[in-house]
């Protein structure tokens, strides 16, 4: 059955990510001089709430305080550490998604675990990607995050088509599982030809 719909991931497939600003910010100098895997673990899960839109900027200063005793930092510099995290554009998937648009009768949307600070960073840059897309699915807006189930059920609403008519592609490894959970065909991203080869297995044109 032919593909009507692609969705693409943000974050480790259309922009790039790094990390290492912000450790080195914000984690390094922490005076619990490396904090515990349970700390880190904890300020993480706290994150995925962040991406859910569930607490406010402030909010989310104020946990990074407590869990990481960063209060050295005001907020304004936690949020440029923080969105630092957002690196580039990778150009090639870019070019990639701007031919499948140009070249395929398919319906793309963008699904992304995002938080607003994030997002509102990545508004500002000079990237042409915006206008490609027919929808975007954004955690922060729909208060939940990939992979809970309901979040694909959302997509396929969106998409109006059978879920096995949809393409999901996503870096994350449970991400890539609750799609094909749903009945969504889905791809693992690694790199940019083994995409290319896994799209032309479902018939999606590249030139």
């Amino acid at each position: 059955m032919a593909i009507k719909c692609i969705i693409f991931d943000l974050g480790g497939v259309i922009v790039e990510l790094d990390f290492s600003r912000f450790f080195n910010e914000v984690i390094t100098p922490s005076p619990l001089n490396k904090p515990s895997t349970y700390i880190m673990m904890e300020f993480f899960r706290q994150s995925d709430t962040y991406h859910q839109g569930k607490v406010t900027n402030e909010e989310f200063y104020q946990l990074a305080c407590e869990l990481l005793q960063v209060c050295s930092l005001d907020q304004k510099a936690f949020y440029n550490a923080f969105n630092s995290i957002i690196a580039d554009i990778n150009l090639e998937i870019l070019d990639l998604i701007k031919t499948v648009k140009k070249v395929n009768q398919v319906k793309l949307m963008c699904m992304s675990n995002i938080n607003a600070s994030h997002w509102k960073h990545l508004k500002k840059q000079n990237w042409d990607i915006w206008n490609l897309f027919d929808d975007f699915i954004l955690s922060h807006e729909i208060q939940m995050t990939k992979p809970d189930p309901a979040i694909y059920q959302l997509a396929i609403k969106k998409a109006n088509c059978k879920p096995k008519q949809i393409l999901f592609i996503d870096d994350g490894l449970n991400n890539v599982k609750a799609a094909e959970e749903a009945g969504i065909k889905a791809l693992r991203f690694s790199n940019i030809e083994k995409l290319k080869k896994d799209l032309q297995i479902y018939s999606i044109k590249l030139k």
